[in-house]
């Protein structure tokens, strides 16, 4: 009698993460799915914020030990093998960390001083969750000591849903209803210091970490340690848009202080909630425009003409045109007009009671 052959890792997961509402029901599916096909020791999935690459929240198959601040300092610290960054922009946005580095992961810094010591990994396999040419989040996969590596087919197995969950990413973080709590406390303001601990904050910033995923022990979101990491390293301010437990979208901004050597600067975040100009270029983004699209579109809704856009833009008017058919197009509907109460009437909708 002839086997019935396995339901494939795109099969399985087509057929259950529509149902899901949340991310934390599409990382569980994943987890579930995944694991069947491609084994391991530990997962973890995070959406991203689009616009900067940074993890905004990270969902684990099971807890660590210790919290994300040495994840954090590694991941947008200086250069390594296989960061997210890097597989991002790869053909297939998969890579596995004995693979690259031709069985020597030790060459691997993320790995050498963090993930082999704590944790006792012996193999990583990361994919970037791309559609579109957009990275909405990102799935790490471990082995444990005497494990055997992942090997290249795995990998492809991998790459070949990384859309998938992508387009299911994105559904959940726009699909989530408006919050029925009322208004965001305020903006909210927190000094981490050279241990990632928080020295000070305000009033406010207690209600807002709880909101952008909660303390892990005295760790602080995986989301604010990213901002903190990438703001330390570069230098430079560093912003990122983080969808909260309310429903609210938070803007993360952290400046490190002047003084000491980098990376041992103390670093300010201030948590406020997002302006709309900034989520709704995600939305746009979550709803297929490339970002040429997103452009006209924006313009649109401060109410420029074809020539006004067409002139700030650079582009000639029939070029505008045809980019305002494709948003249509995209859209579901067939004039400014609808396109406007769309993207503004709908989405500035008052909250349920």
């Amino acid at each position: 009698m002839r086997g019935v052959r396995p339901r494939s890792l795109g099969d399985g997961l087509g057929a259950v993460l529509p149902g899901c509402r949340d991310v934390d029901g599409v990382a569980e599916a994943v987890f579930a799915a995944v694991g069947a096909h491609v084994p391991f020791a530990f997962a973890c999935l995070a959406t991203m914020d689009p616009s900067s690459g940074l993890i905004a929240r990270a969902f684990k198959s099971h807890p660590l030990a210790v919290g994300d601040e040495e994840f954090a300092a590694a991941e947008y610290g200086g250069p390594d093998v296989n960061q997210f960054a890097d597989i991002a922009g790869r053909r297939a946005p998969v890579g596995v960390l004995s693979v690259d580095t031709d069985g020597r992961p030790e060459r691997c810094r993320r790995f050498r001083d963090f993930l082999q010591p704590h944790f006792g990994f012996s193999d990583e396999l990361r994919l970037v969750c791309r559609a579109r040419g957009v990275s909405w989040g990102a799935l790490a996969l471990y082995r444990g000591a005497g494990d055997v590596p992942f090997t290249a087919r795995e990998a492809r197995e991998l790459s070949d849903v990384h859309e998938l969950l992508a387009l299911s990413l994105q559904r959940v973080l726009f699909a989530a209803s408006p919050p029925t709590t009322g208004s965001a406390t305020g903006a909210a303001v927190i000094i981490v210091d050279d241990r990632d601990r928080v020295s000070d904050m305000t009033a406010a910033a207690d209600e807002q970490i709880v909101d952008l995923g909660g303390w892990d022990g005295e760790s602080l979101p995986s989301n604010v340690l990213a901002v903190v990491a990438r703001a330390r390293t570069s230098g430079q301010p560093a912003t990122t848009r983080v969808l909260g437990r309310s429903g609210r979208w938070s803007s993360l901004r952290a400046i490190a202080l002047d003084g000491g050597p980098t990376p041992t600067r103390s670093v300010v975040v201030t948590i406020e909630e997002a302006p709309r100009s900034a989520v709704g270029r995600m939305t746009l983004a979550a709803r297929g425009l490339t970002a040429r699209e997103q452009d006209v579109a924006v313009m649109v809704l401060k109410g420029a003409s074809t020539k006004v856009i067409a002139s700030a833009l650079h582009l000639s008017p029939h070029t505008v045109q045809d980019h305002l058919k494709a948003v249509f197009r995209k859209l579901g509907v067939s004039s400014r007009r609808e396109m406007i109460a769309r993207l503004v009437l709908d989405d500035s909708r008052p909250t349920r009671a």
